[in-house]
């Protein structure tokens, strides 16, 4: 089992979903939820998946901080966006790779590191760019970490869910 990556460059990515919802469940604590939804694995050709080919759909297991857990039910689609957060650590591989079939809190997540003008790490499923204060500072960070075009990161991603509709498929899927 690999060690955790704890320190490293910091990155945020934030992207819109609509799925199913699996689960909601409540912590021991009391205070706060988790929510469990299954997407389309490339929301670029629809929303739509098959849930008998699981080459079609990912599953999302992610912290609710809005209490919406409390809201929802099992069997309602959703509209949300998801928040994944973590350290990076370069890291040596040949492909963009996600352990398991369900993006929680804790999967390891490898992505391709991709330097232009920009500095945006493809994990696959999703993307992030890395913001910077100038090129100066750019150049400096990415030589301390040991990053450049074409390498590889790996993460062990935070995800976090905000909910903004459910309700039925016709409801949340219908064009705004």
């Amino acid at each position: 089992m690999p060690r955790p990556i704890k320190t490293g460059l910091e990155f945020e990515a934030a992207f819109p979903v609509k799925g199913r919802i699996l689960q909601a469940i409540m912590c021991d604590c009391e205070a706060e939820g988790e929510i469990r939804i299954r997407v389309s694995r490339d929301p670029k050709e629809g929303w739509s998946y098959d849930p008998k080919d699981r080459k079609t759909y990912i599953d999302i297991h992610a912290y609710d901080p809005r209490d919406t857990y409390a809201k929802v039910r099992p069997g309602e689609w959703a509209d949300g966006r998801v928040v994944c957060y973590g350290f990076l650590k370069r890291v040596r591989a040949r492909r963009i790779e996600m352990l398991g079939s369900v993006l929680a809190s804790g999967t390891r997540l490898t992505g391709a590191v991709h330097v232009d003008d920009a500095v945006e790490i493809d994990f696959g499923f999703f993307q992030t760019i890395l913001g910077f204060e100038d090129d100066a500072q750019r150049r400096l960070i990415l030589k301390d970490a040991g990053l450049r075009d074409q390498s590889f990161v790996a993460t062990d991603v935070g995800v976090d869910i905000e909910l903004k509709r459910w309700g039925s498929r016709e409801m949340v899927l219908k064009k705004t």
